[in-house]
């Protein structure tokens, strides 16, 4: 019995010091493998790196340990609390950068806190620019007081003939000036997040400097400075402006022949001009409105706006309503002020609004259908005087988001499932309620009567 015992625990330990050789094989055939990729390969691996993980892989193998002086993607991060930190990142990109060859920038991305020294900023900016750099991503987050040092960058960066993609973020203490001599030709995709402009000229400049521009998002900007934002671009095929309060005073024009995806997100009140021309390519569009007046209790009923914006935009296939926007609410309740959505083929609305079916009946040829509740469920149920003939004869997918418990949505699920004479998949997204009451609301669901018999209910 012993002698069996210790011949069990000699054959374990063969076993084990085996898959320890196998493993020590498997590791360096590995390794040997990685030495034979070819350089480009080995690159284009270490661009994907943060550059001082690339630095350290480079400096594993003697072959690759001046690899890292040839990587066109650089990144810099800049974000810290400590002094030494700080002084210690300066000096690191300092000496990267002055080995580095003498080769092209494809995309340099460089994100700066307090403390990083701006004279620092300008000279590695102004070294991407002097090596042609294609992407280029800025993102500031710097003491008021120490904006006053980037007039030098504005000049550099806005007069850069190799930039395909610019991507600028900062707190709004930064006021953007755009140089005179502004000139971006190649320019295809800007993105301008959290900043200030100075004044109509300056974004104008900007905008008309950029005569490739197939791209434009403007996020969380303060328009303050601005008596009128105008986006008039011949090229321009997606255009995104939100996440901010439109002043008073400001009015905005957007005039796109070949947009084709618009996203507009604001606040703004009823002073303000919102003037959409020119949008017959556009196929997908995005609307959040919150309407404030200039008394919160002064609710506006003129729905002439709501329908001059709805109108323009006639002619997309996909739409995505959402907002609490007192005139379109008012017009939705309004048939014969809906215009006819023609192409639309998806639709999604951010609220269950008062009118809905009216939409639905200007809609003829839907064919998918969501709701998003999270934030205005329905009120009250009332059951629609005209069944859409969207709803019987084309709608084929159907989303509910963020259904709780309440009586009222269950109802539109109910209404919605009778009604729906082709449907084929259900989508309900329960929220906000205990897993017991998830599956009774489930069940109840899946219990409802149903128009379409091919109809696929899940839940999630």
């Amino acid at each position: 019995m012993a002698i069996k015992r210790k011949q069990g625990f000699a054959n374990a330990e063969n076993l084990k010091t085996r898959d320890v050789k196998a493993r020590r094989i498997d590791e360096e055939d590995l390794a040997d493998r990685l030495s034979e990729l070819p350089d480009h390969v080995i690159l284009h691996i270490m661009s994907s790196l943060p550059i001082k993980e690339a630095v350290r892989t480079c400096l594993l193998s003697t072959r690759w340990k001046d690899l890292f002086t040839s990587i066109s993607n650089i990144e810099l991060d800049g974000v810290l609390r400590n002094k030494a930190l700080r002084n210690r990142f300066m000096k690191f990109s300092d000496g990267f950068l002055s080995l580095r060859k003498d080769i092209s920038v494809d995309r340099f991305r460089l994100c700066c806190g307090p403390g990083i020294d701006h004279r620092k900023i300008n000279e590695w900016i102004l070294y991407a620019v002097r090596h042609g750099v294609r992407e280029l991503d800025l993102i500031f987050q710097i003491r008021s007081s120490e904006t006053r040092h980037f007039t030098e960058l504005e000049f550099t960066v806005f007069t850069c003939k190799t930039l395909l993609t610019l991507r600028l973020f900062n707190l709004p203490s930064l006021v953007l000036t755009i140089p005179t001599h502004c000139c971006l030709p190649k320019l295809k995709v800007l993105h301008l997040t959290f900043l200030k402009f100075s004044d109509d000229e300056s974004i104008r400049r900007l905008l008309s400097s950029c005569n490739s521009l197939e791209e434009l998002l403007v996020q969380s900007c303060e328009l303050s400075n601005l008596n009128k934002l105008s986006v008039c671009h011949p090229k321009l095929k997606r255009l995104t402006i939100n996440g901010g309060h439109i002043d008073p005073i400001c009015e905005l024009e957007i005039n796109t022949p070949n947009l084709v995806c618009f996203d507009f997100g604001y606040f703004y009140c009823e002073e303000t001009r919102l003037s959409l021309i020119n949008l017959n390519s556009l196929s997908e569009a995005r609307i959040c409105i919150g309407f404030i007046a200039k008394i919160f209790s002064n609710y506006c009923n003129d729905t002439a706006s709501a329908f001059d914006l709805m109108r323009e935009l006639s002619c997309v296939q996909s739409f995505h309503l959402t907002g609490i926007c007192l005139q379109i609410q008012a017009m939705l309740q309004s048939p014969s002020l809906i215009p006819e959505f023609p192409n639309l083929t998806s639709l999604k609305m951010g609220a269950c609004y008062a009118g809905w079916e009216n939409m639905l009946v200007r809609c003829p040829c839907l064919e998918t259908l969501a709701f998003e509740l999270e934030d205005f469920g329905p009120v009250d149920w009332y059951t629609p005087k005209k069944d859409p003939s969207c709803l019987q004869h084309h709608i084929k997918a159907i989303k509910i988001f963020a259904l709780k418990r309440k009586h009222v949505e269950f109802q539109l699920v109910r209404y919605l499932l009778k009604k729906a004479g082709v449907l084929e998949s259900l989508t309900v997204e329960i929220k906000s309620v205990t897993k017991r009451e998830q599956r009774m609301m489930s069940k109840n669901i899946c219990a409802l009567p149903k128009a379409s018999k091919k109809c696929h209910i899940l839940i999630i």
